[in-house]
């Protein structure tokens, strides 16, 4: 039987554009576009795909 781990998980760091920093890498306009998907998929609207493809595209981009 496993057992259980005595402690508290680990906390998120979030970036100064209020995103949690393993999603933002540092860059304004990838947190602008994660917080706009996330807002239009809580409000149940229809996420266009060109968002999308922006969030990828800003997201293959390296790390500094």
């Amino acid at each position: 039987m496993a057992r259980k781990r005595k402690g508290s998980k680990r906390q998120v760091a979030y970036s100064k554009h209020g995103v949690p920093r393993k999603y933002d890498m540092g860059s304004a306009t990838l947190a602008r576009v994660i917080k706009k998907i996330a807002q239009l998929y809580k409000e149940g609207k229809r996420v266009p795909k060109k968002l999308i493809d922006q969030r990828i595209r800003l997201g293959k981009r390296k790390r500094k």
